[in-house]
């Protein structure tokens, strides 16, 4: 008598279709971590951009009720008495074109026209200090630009501030698309 045993097991198809299904079961859940990730970073970048940008129009704020309070011009402080005045003339034009950048930790106002190229430089951060200032700290992504426009004509006692803080991540190409925020917000002399 003869053991005719037919021997069953997995042929080498079975295998390799068993290993694909397994390797797309795995790959799935780990592209969608690293997006996942990835939409982290970024939604983090915009809130830092954000609260940059709002760091930026307190500060406007806070110059202009400085300068009021102390009797000068709302926006230039010429006029005024105290030594808290501040002048924002780098950031004030009647079309939005004049460009300039605040340190509110140092309170310095400076042209953008001074940096490289004209263009603001990158804020930096202070690691040590826990802040964003242009004197200290470590050069970050984010550039932040103010401008300010008032109005020709009709209502003097009011200007908008626009605040834009764009940074370039390891998505965005720069050259190409850097990431904005923009802040607007009109202010008004209140006195």
């Amino acid at each position: 008598m003869t053991n005719n045993k037919i021997h069953r097991g997995f042929t080498l198809i079975e295998t390799l279709i068993a290993v694909s299904v397994l390797m797309v079961a795995i790959a799935g859940p780990l592209t969608i971590a690293a997006k996942g990730m990835q939409t982290t970073l970024i939604a983090k970048d915009q809130n830092t951009a954000f609260f940059l940008a709002q760091d930026a129009v307190e500060y406007v704020r806070w110059v202009r009720d400085t300068n009021k309070l102390s009797g000068g011009n709302w926006l230039t402080g010429s006029g005024g008495t105290a030594g808290n005045i501040k002048d924002l003339t780098p950031c004030v034009s009647s079309n939005g074109s004049a460009a300039c950048r605040v340190d509110s930790i140092q309170n310095i106002v400076t042209t953008c026209s001074n940096d490289p190229g004209g263009v603001c430089m990158p804020i930096q951060y202070d690691s040590t200090n826990n802040y964003f200032s242009y004197t200290s700290g470590s050069a970050t992504l984010f550039t932040r630009t103010i401008s300010i426009t008032t109005p020709v004509g009709s209502n003097a006692d009011e200007a908008q501030i626009q605040v834009t803080v764009s940074w370039c991540d390891q998505v965005s190409v720069c050259a190409v698309r850097p990431r904005p925020v923009t802040v607007l917000e009109n202010i008004f002399n209140w006195q």
